[in-house]
């Protein structure tokens, strides 16, 4: 405990001036965090579990990512792969599902904040993805001018770029796309839970076992993608119950027994154990989930629950706050970046002779610490030059007319399919045609148009029914050359009548949604002539 300068400690002045100090850190340090999360008064318990899961993940995947030298470039392994006996730090650093129970804690809080102010959908929808859409495009322009940068540099001097690092730079994009669409379903699974409660999710988890019993039984694999939104939309459904609660200690050992069993049944049956995939493996945990990571979620949530009181009493250590506050403040860079600068430091390190054992012996645990401590410090650098473009001011709030609506749910479709769009494919080869789910060719730069058009449209959103129009159809057009230029093969890119059907069902639906934007304003001017 801290002493007022000047004081001696141990006396009842030095004990209340200090508490009066902490107190006031404490509320100041409780103001920043609202500002940077939109959920107050704060639970600090959460904020852990918030900041603490996205760190957990980042050291998951600097832990599986191997990335090492061989043939004059940077070349990817799993270390999972290398060393199948690593498949208990997936239990631990495979946290995501705490994410998407905060995610229901706080989408709550904030969608009951609107309906109070009397605002509407497409303010709640700015409002939830401006904080993640904003670092994004700061990512994804950094993306686009290092290839630029790269191919100059090609032009002149033969030198490898990020050879297999750039595969991994935009994979984690995946939980983005899932989360804004598990978001954006809020008034909807809110109001589920407001009349059904628990049932929601026994519902849930029979959908989880149903698709994954056809899936086993038929092979059929696109079965299994209905899980992506059962499984975290269940997670989310979650954390309402938290907030109402109703997810008290009773219930969360409950969870926690619950989940746990079912855990350990489904692993020792035809699950893999470990809760990431393996180039390779037949089924896979994680993508889509499986009725095994959704035991594991279950039991993670209970355990954490269970945890909160002690949680709680160690957050109230102002230093222990201080540190969870500034997690939270630049939780989204922390996220966004870890991958590429991973990428870099394989570039800079790989080539330089530095030792690369295999998994998992003890030489190969130490190199790790060095490539953690320079993995480390570069994101904390990056975070720093970047970090501001999530802590900015909220955006004003759209008006609640149907045009900024239409426009709002139109950009979460395309956020969605953006997100995951450049997760799918080699953001180092931002042109190349890549073929997803056995069906549709993708782009990472077409993915890229779709997460920019979002934005525009909820800019459009906010300044009326006039700009939420012309946004639609600035979408619209944005579409149009970039199809064309693959339709021909301009500059040497592949041409795929696949990838010009998608993009040229994209431009139709953006251009449909504007007409419907226009109807419903003119709709909207009628009535209000009538009154």
């Amino acid at each position: 405990m801290s002493v007022t300068p000047g004081r001696p400690s141990g006396g009842d002045d030095s004990v209340t001036a200090a508490a009066t100090q902490h107190g006031r850190r404490g509320r100041a340090l409780d103001d920043a965090a609202a500002g940077a999360t939109g959920s107050h008064p704060r639970d600090r318990f959460l904020d852990l579990l918030r900041g603490g899961s996205i760190v957990a993940v980042v050291v998951g995947h600097w832990l599986v990512d191997d990335l090492y030298w061989s043939g004059g470039g940077v070349r990817h392994r799993s270390a999972l792969g290398e060393a199948p006996g690593l498949w208990p730090l997936t239990w631990v650093f495979q946290v995501i599902p705490l994410f998407f129970f905060v995610g229901g804690y706080a989408n709550r809080r904030s969608w009951l904040g609107v309906t109070e102010r009397g605002e509407g959908y497409a303010a709640f929808v700015d409002r939830r993805m401006h904080r993640l859409l904003a670092p994004t495009a700061v990512l994804l322009l950094a993306v686009v001018a290092g290839n630029a940068v790269q191919a100059l540099v090609e032009a002149y001097v033969t030198a490898p770029g990020l050879g297999a690092g750039g595969a991994i730079l935009l994979q984690p994009l995946w939980f983005l796309g899932i989360y804004v669409m598990v978001a954006a379903l809020t008034p909807v699974t809110l109001r589920w839970h407001e009349r059904w409660g628990w049932r929601v999710i026994i519902v849930a988890l029979t959908l989880v076992a149903a698709v994954d019993v056809v899936r086993l039984a038929t092979g059929l694999t696109w079965v299994a993608y209905a899980n992506v939104l059962v499984v975290w939309g269940l997670v989310h459904q979650l954390g309402y119950l938290y907030a109402d609660k109703a997810l008290g200690t009773r219930p969360a050992i409950l969870l926690a027994v619950l989940g746990g069993g079912a855990l350990v049944l489904l692993t020792a049956g035809p699950y893999p154990a470990r809760m990431v995939g393996v180039p390779g493996d037949e089924l896979v945990n994680m993508n889509p989930p499986t009725a095994a990571l959704t035991a594991l979620a279950v039991a993670q949530v209970g355990v954490a629950v269970l945890a909160r009181h002690g949680l709680n009493r160690w957050l109230r250590r102002p230093r222990v706050w201080t540190v969870v506050v500034a997690l939270n403040l630049s939780i989204m860079s922390i996220y966004l970046w870890h991958q590429p600068v991973m990428a870099v430091v394989a570039r800079l390190l790989a080539p330089s002779g530095l030792p690369h054992p295999d998994p998992p012996g003890l030489s190969w645990w130490g190199i790790r610490v060095v490539w953690f401590a320079a993995a480390g410090l570069l994101l904390a650098a990056v975070v720093l030059l970047v970090g501001r473009f999530e802590r900015g001011a909220p955006p004003v709030p759209a008006p609640r007319r149907r045009p900024a609506t239409i426009a709002a749910v139109t950009s979460v479709v395309l956020a969605e399919l953006g997100l995951l769009g450049v997760a799918g494919t080699d953001a180092g080869s931002p042109f190349a045609v890549s073929r997803v789910l056995g069906e549709i060719d993708v782009a990472p730069v077409v993915a890229m148009v779709c997460v920019g058009v979002a934005m525009l449209l909820l800019w459009g959103a906010r300044r009326g029914d006039r700009a939420a129009r012309g946004s639609l159809l600035a979408g619209a057009a944005a579409f149009l050359p970039v199809g064309c230029a693959y339709a021909v093969g301009v500059g040497g890119l592949t041409p795929s009548t696949r990838l010009l059907g998608l993009v040229g069902v994209l431009s139709l639906g953006l251009f449909a949604a504007a007409v419907a934007a226009t109807g419903s304003a003119d709709t909207d001017r009628g009535r209000r002539a009538e009154r």
